[in-house]
């Protein structure tokens, strides 16, 4: 029973909540949706006009998911709610939204509407975090993942590509190990809201299909679990027959609503199509200028936004305006790495656009941006300059002009830099923007740019069309929207056969079809590549040494907040240096060029400068060096030298070098390179200073490798000493703070060892590299038992990756995760068989391990010490960045990488039930036997067919503690397991049986990094 039901919820207190959280009361369509959702058992799809608060659909979905709760009612409100935007952000209204939330619940006054709800959620989770907001990543190791439980009520944040690949079990820049775990959590408890729908419509009915083929599961309580899709668009998005929710005349009298609704926007067209063929981008940017000169005299606010259509012709506008003295101005594009974008953010310019630029500013503010300011931005503006594009987006555009509705005039220009015909096409919305220009033409005044002065354009725009969610659908009565805007794509229908390939996700089938025509459909551009810079990638006699890039990269994985999504085609231009104009955008997709439009077939391919990408059918960084190397969808390296990005995102040209931000953020524990021109590209990139690095670094090594145990720490704090009195030059570099932060908190350490296995709780580790005499990586100490230790290189791939945390034994290691998974199932009010199932997998999951030789390796190969231990372990403790050492302790425990510990529990299990033991287990023999095969993502439905080369028995220790003694020579391939995979596939559902799965994967990593 419900604790809270003493003290349930009333759905007439959501305006209190919303109250007590936003500072407002909710507006009417607001409460009249959480009311519908509960009359109907619907999530209606919104159509609400911009700026009327979209987003508001996370306050209304947790506070129903309370209220269910306290009610004792069962739960049909999804744990989960993923909000998708199919285009790059610089700001993310809904994250932000999300966390405010959060911290609203974390610090909410006893007795409020707010601490109920709270306390409901915490109940309802079985941990002590009411609500978690994440921005959905992509990584290869555990501590990547961005949810610790499967019953963590949570606001997800992604792009279309980020969730839908993910939906179909082919997460973009994730290991195929990791799929499983997150299609589940994409797939079942979750409502997917998908923001300016009408732009993602495969996306839309893609999820749909997937919850119809969940919802024909046998298990009843599965197939109930299925994803809910709600669509969120100012224009019409969805198809025939699905319920919507709109405004009434509550919202259109409401007195601040209505402000909204009656923003006085006058919309002026000026045509800089001259009679001679131009670059866009020098048309936009000269004509921006002139339309930016009218505009600053009549502005009632000194803020304006200059809003182009391609990177390249933001960046271009941004540099000519940046030349003229009496204006400020900043560059806004979606499309960079996290932790630039979050430096930007701190720009006193972009603090003070997000705060509200107050009328008494000395100088204007103009934001020079790209589609990333159509959505997620809360921002207002009170004036608008923009190039042509679609009838869609420029709704979008307008409705960041004069956001509230306090002025009295809100001037906007759109701006027409070229024509669709046969010689070219408009960039990114090509005939959609020619035909939205010719319907403007016939309301709006139009002004050629050919001999115009600022003072005519000035005293034309205040009588220019007015334009809001009021005037607008009268103007655009009897008019055919779908030629307005970008043509729907053909959407391929999601087959059984094709949703049973990519169930398969251990071993991938060969060949493999790509998600991407699901997500965005069958006319668009390729999808994008994640890319990062490392600056210690080594050559040799002037060529790539790949293997050491390998190396490299494994041992400091890739993470999100370095990386930054590409168009796979404007990688290829720019590993090439091709003539084609770069006219990346900051949508996600974009429509196919039309073949009149491509540019002709090069007869030879241009060369290509080198660059390394995660193969996920190999685990493995591989060589790129032609262009049909880069696949949309991968993640690819290059050289910091490259250039390619700044401080405000990609360029798309190679002028300067690109800061390696692969050691930030990261956890206290996480390893840090002591490389010198890692160090050096943080603050300058001087070569004197790389000099003094490396000349400290090779010292301190040439040191280390032959001194004592007892005096490495102090050669290490030398080092340190003697590297932060160098950054202190350089105090104003990008990220010298940052630099300097990390080598002050590793100079706080009191104990350094290289032992490889005698990194602590007290001890910091030291990795040397014997070919590399100025570099090293240090890894601090572990934290405190009982804190969890998210480490990089903790993966499900290779035979002891998953075996680096902290040292504990099998039978303790078995005993919490078995007891975490129950509790995870319960929590999900799965039912008491699945629970006991779950529950007997986490103790069977890991008795394999119990091999001899594996045991071995886990004592980094000291075959003595794995025999006088007192029982088995499941860690060894090792550090994953110290690779050497890792190499070794396989070598001399004479353990294949290939050979899988989960092939032995497995047998194990299925040995055990043969016995019939009366220990409880469920009632699926078959459930738990996947369970144990799968718990690192393997056996779907194949684990790897490696045989021991010299079997041995094996005993395990099962759940009733009755010892079972198995050969090793029975390692290799299940021929049961297809069969097996696909009956549960059909009786769990696929998106079922991956969340049974991850209930258990999930378990088994929080145990692992806490050391329980």
């Amino acid at each position: 029973m419900n604790p809270h039901t003493d003290d349930p919820l009333d759905l007439e207190e959501f305006p209190v909540f919303v109250q007590e959280v936003r500072g407002h009361r909710p507006f009417p369509w607001q409460s009249a949706y959480a009311k519908r959702v509960t009359d109907s058992a619907t999530w209606p799809d919104l159509d609400v006009p911009t700026g009327l608060g979209k987003t508001s659909i996370i306050d209304i979905w947790l506070f129903l998911l309370a209220w269910q709760h306290t009610a004792n009612l069962p739960r049909t409100v999804p744990l989960r709610l993923f909000f998708a935007v199919d285009r790059r952000l610089v700001v993310d209204q809904a994250h932000e939204s999300a966390r405010a939330l959060q911290h609203a619940l974390d610090h909410a006054l006893p007795g409020t509407v707010t601490a109920r709800i709270a306390t409901a959620l915490r109940d309802l989770a079985g941990t002590g975090t009411a609500l978690e907001s994440v921005r959905m990543r992509g990584g290869v190791d555990w501590s990547s993942r961005w949810l610790r439980s499967p019953a963590q009520p949570a606001v997800i944040t992604s792009t279309v590509d980020q969730y839908g690949s993910r939906l179909l079990f082919r997460g973009y820049h994730t290991s195929p190990r990791m799929r499983p775990i997150e299609a589940a959590l994409c797939g079942t408890d979750a409502l997917l809201a998908v923001d300016e729908a009408h732009i993602s419509l495969p996306l839309l009915a893609t999820a749909a299909d997937c919850a119809a083929y969940q919802a024909t599961a046998t298990h009843p309580e599965l197939a109930r679990r299925a994803v809910t899709v709600v669509s969120l668009s100012a224009t019409t998005a969805s198809g025939d027959g699905r319920p919507r929710h709109s405004i009434t005349d509550a919202d259109r009298s409401h007195p601040v609503a209505g402000r909204r609704l009656n923003a006085p926007r006058r919309l002026t067209l000026l045509d800089a199509v001259g009679p001679e063929a131009k670059d866009t981008t020098t048309v936009f940017t000269q004509a921006a200028e002139l339309a930016l000169e009218a505009l600053l005299p009549l502005v009632e606010r000194p803020v304006i936004a200059v809003v182009a259509n391609t990177i390249r012709a933001a960046r271009t506008t941004f540099q000519r305006l940046t030349e003229r003295q009496d204006i400020d101005v900043v560059l806004l594009t979606g499309r960079s790495r996290p932790l630039d974008r979050e430096r930007l953010l701190t720009h006193p310019f972009v603090t003070e656009l997000l705060a509200g630029v107050q009328a008494d500013r000395d100088k204007p503010l103009v934001v020079v941006a790209t589609q990333t300011v159509e959505v997620g931005i809360d921002i207002s503006f009170a004036g608008l300059i923009t190039e042509n594009a679609s009838l869609a987006a420029l709704i979008q555009r307008l409705g960041r002009l004069d956001r509230t509705g306090d002025l009295h005039l809100a001037p906007a220009i759109v701006i027409r830099t070229s024509t669709s015909d046969e010689q070219c096409s408009i960039p990114v919305y090509g005939e959609a923007a020619e035909r939205t220009w010719t319907w403007l033409t016939d309301h709006a005044p139009l002004l050629p740019a050919t001999g115009l002065n600022a003072p005519k354009l000035t005293a034309a725009a205040p009588a220019g069309l007015l334009v809001n969610p009021l005037t607008l659908p009268s103007l655009l009565a009897g008019t055919d929207t779908a030629r307005l805007n970008v043509a729907p794509p053909r959407i391929p229908v999601l087959h059984r056969t094709l949703l049973d390939s990519w169930t398969r996700t251990s071993p991938t089938p060969v060949p493999d079809q790509t998600p991407a025509p699901f997500l965005h459909g069958l006319d668009t551009s390729p999808e994008d590549v994640l890319v990062l810079w490392r600056a210690d990638l080594p050559t040799g006699n002037g060529e790539p040494d790949f293997d050491q890039w390998a190396i490299r990269m494994r041992q400091r994985p890739p993470h999100s907040g370095e990386t930054v999504a590409i168009p796979a085609a404007q990688l290829r231009r720019f590993l090439t240096r091709a003539p084609d104009p770069d006219d990346t955008s900051d949508l996600e997709s974009t429509p196919r060029a039309d073949q009149t439009t491509l540019p002709a077939k090069r007869k030879k391919p241009l060369p290509m400068a080198p660059a390394l990408r995660y193969d996920e059918a190999q685990d493995a960084w591989v060589p790129v060096t032609e262009p049909g190397g880069i696949r949309p969808g991968s993640t690819v390296v290059l050289p910091s030298h490259y250039g390619g990005h700044d401080t405000y995102g990609w360029t798309g040209t190679r002028h300067h070098p690109v800061t390696d931000l692969g050691d930030f953020p990261s956890a206290p524990s996480t390893p840090t390179r002591i490389d010198p021109a890692v160090l050096s590209l943080l603050a300058t990139g001087d070569q004197h200073l790389t000099s003094a690095l490396a000349a400290a670094s090779t010292q301190a090594v040439e040191r280390l490798q032959e001194a004592d145990p007892e005096e490495t720490t102090p050669i290490v704090q030398e080092l340190l000493a003697t590297l932060l009195d160098h950054l202190d030059q350089h105090p104003n570099g990008p990220y010298t703070d940052l630099a300097r932060t990390r080598l002050s908190q590793l100079r706080m350490v009191k104990q350094w060892t290289s032992n490889p296995t005698g990194r602590t709780e007290k001890h910091g580790h030291i990795v040397l590299e014997p070919d590399t005499p100025s570099r090293l990586l240090l890894a601090p100490p572990r934290p405190p038992k009982g804190q969890p230790e998210q480490v990089p290189g903790i993966t499900d791939e290779t035979a002891d990756a998953s075996s680096l945390t902290r040292p504990v034994s099998l039978s303790r290691h078995s005993s919490a995760v078995a007891e975490r998974a129950a509790a995870h199932a319960a929590a999900l009010a799965l039912p008491a068989d699945l629970v006991d199932t779950l529950r007997t997998a986490g103790h069977c999951h890991d008795c394999g391990k119990a091999h001899d030789r594996f045991q071995c390796m886990l004592c980094a190969g000291d075959r003595l010490l794995a025999e006088s231990i007192d029982e088995p372990r499941a860690k060894s403790g090792m550090d994953p960045a110290d690779h050497t050492a890792r190499r070794r302790a396989a070598r001399l425990a004479q353990w294949d990488p290939e050979m899988r510990h989960e092939a032995l529990s497995a047998l194990a299990t299925a040995a055990w039930l043969d016995t019939r033991p009366e220990h409880p287990r469920g009632t699926d023999a078959d459930l738990l036997i996947h369970l144990v095969a799968s718990h690192h993502g393997h056996a779907r439905p194949l684990l790897p067919p490696v045989p021991d080369p010299a079997p041995q028995k094996v005993t395990c220790t099962m759940p009733d503690q009755q010892q079972i003694t198995i050969d090793s020579a029975d390692m290799g391939t299940d021929w049961t397991g297809p069969d097996r995979f696909h009956a549960l596939n059909r009786r769990y559902g696929p998106w079922g049986l991956a969340l049974l799965e991850a209930v258990l994967r999930l378990a088994d990593m929080a145990c692992s990094e806490e050391g329980t």
